[in-house]
C-alpha cells in the first residue's frame, strides 16, 4: 500500500460530456470535492481512457449515499435533463461481488 496524490493520476483526463442515454463504466481512480463543493469522480474505462464527471447535486448525493471510493467499479448513466430546474439526472451503480 502507498500514499497517492493528485500528481499520481492522469490529469489529462477529459471531461465526460454525455448525451441522454450515454453510459460510462469503469474503475474509480479518484473521488474529490470540486470548486462548487460537490463531489466528482475520475473514472478509467476499459480502454484505459480516464474521464472527469460533473459536479452536479444529483451525482454528489449518490456518491455520498453509496459511499463511492477509489477502486470501486461503477456504471454511470446520463438520463438527460429533468424537472423545473432542467437539472442533469444521473443514475450511479456500483459493482458488488456476491
Amino acid at each position: 500500500m502507498a500514499w497517492k496524490s493528485e500528481e499520481d493520476y492522469n490529469l489529462e483526463s477529459e471531461f465526460w460530456n454525455p448525451e441522454e442515454g450515454d453510459v460510462l463504466e469503469g474503475d474509480v481512480l479518484l473521488v474529490k470535492k470540486g470548486n462548487y463543493e460537490k463531489l466528482f469522480m475520475i473514472i478509467e474505462d476499459e480502454d484505459g481512457n480516464s474521464w472527469i464527471t460533473t459536479q452536479c447535486a444529483r451525482l454528489d448525493f449518490q456518491i455520498k449515499k453509496m459511499k463511492i471510493e477509489e477502486g470501486d467499479i461503477v456504471k454511470l448513466t446520463y438520463n438527460g435533463r429533468v424537472g423545473e430546474n432542467d437539472a442533469h439526472d444521473y443514475k450511479l451503480e456500483v459493482w458488488e461481488e456476491d
